[in-house]
């Protein structure tokens, strides 16, 4: 009987160090170089005279991810602010997934670029990326090409 229960006892010591593991990686995964790149966009928008939306400014900011922080196209929410990217050529398939935010008019949108394993940029890469503004059924009302220097 005493057997069983240091085998049990075993056990859950074995997970609990799993576990704390795990989530230090959980954690720390940047810190540690297992990391995923990303790109952050602010855009700006506003409304021109006849009401249709323009996009005026974008910034970008480089980030990461740990490496398995789970990426994935965002769902459509029309009308919304849509991106993705492409390395240095324009007729490439997207590097990345879409990413999106609900559009609500004059406003700075926050759009996450999360790229696909294996394209991901490299120092020097041109990322093309679209920007598109999309009405409530999803027509494009206004597009843009935004261009960014991985560094």
């Amino acid at each position: 009987m005493d057997k069983k229960i240091y085998k049990y006892a075993a056990f859950i010591i074995l997970l609990l160090l799993f576990s704390a593991d795990g989530y230090y990686i959980y954690q720390h995964g940047v810190d540690l170089g297992l990391e995923k790149p990303a790109l952050i966009l602010k855009v700006s928008t506003n409304l021109t005279d006849e009401g249709t939306p323009r996009v005026n400014n974008v910034t970008f900011e480089q980030s990461s991810v740990p490496f398995f922080y789970k990426t994935t196209d965002t769902a459509p929410n029309f009308p919304e602010i849509d991106v993705n990217a492409r390395i240095n050529n324009v007729d490439s398939i997207p590097a990345s997934f879409w990413a999106s935010v609900h559009y609500t008019g004059e406003d700075t949108y926050t759009l996450k670029v999360f790229f696909k394993s294996g394209s991901e940029p490299k120092k020097g890469d041109i990322l093309i990326m679209p920007i598109r503004i999309t009405n409530y059924r999803g027509a494009v009302d206004y597009k843009t090409t935004a261009f960014y220097e991985w560094e």
